[in-house]
């Protein structure tokens, strides 16, 4: 308490360069801690980039059949299915005849050929994706044997 009390006492300068010395290594002690704890503690484990691109394509699944045109009259027993949906999805094509299940190309397009039966065809495509999502489109097509 007599320290405290007497504020007018001098100090050696080895006291005061110590003193000085310890308050600087606890506050170096004190900033290093906060910035392991707020970036080093949670930092992911190498390289940001290696991954791949920050863009990503977008989430959604895409249908779009390109081949047979809605309300199409054919003359031949089948029919080539065609499109494009996501890379590498699987694609169900089905009828009242027939399904298949074919894999889209890395690019996103899918073919096949289909048979028909004489009168209306309704033709379905599904595209499911890796999380479940399904897309879909219906075309019908009608099948003649003979030309009118």
């Amino acid at each position: 308490m007599k320290f405290w009390l007497n504020l007018n006492k001098k100090i050696s300068s080895r006291t005061f360069l110590l003193s000085n010395m310890a308050i600087l290594i606890t506050g170096v002690i004190f900033i290093f801690g906060l910035y392991y704890i707020l970036n080093l503690q949670y930092a992911e484990n190498g390289k940001p980039f290696e991954k791949g691109l920050v863009t990503t394509a977008p989430k959604t699944l895409r249908l779009e059949l390109e081949q047979p045109e809605e309300n199409v009259l054919l003359f031949e027993p089948s029919v080539i299915v065609s499109g494009k949906t996501g890379p590498s999805l699987e694609v169900l094509i089905y009828s009242d005849t027939q399904n298949i299940i074919i894999k889209s190309k890395p690019d996103g397009s899918f073919s096949t050929v289909l048979n028909l039966f004489e009168g209306t065809n309704q033709i379905t495509v599904n595209a499911f994706d890796a999380t479940g999502d399904s897309k879909s489109d219906t075309r019908t097509v009608y099948y003649a044997k003979e030309k009118i």
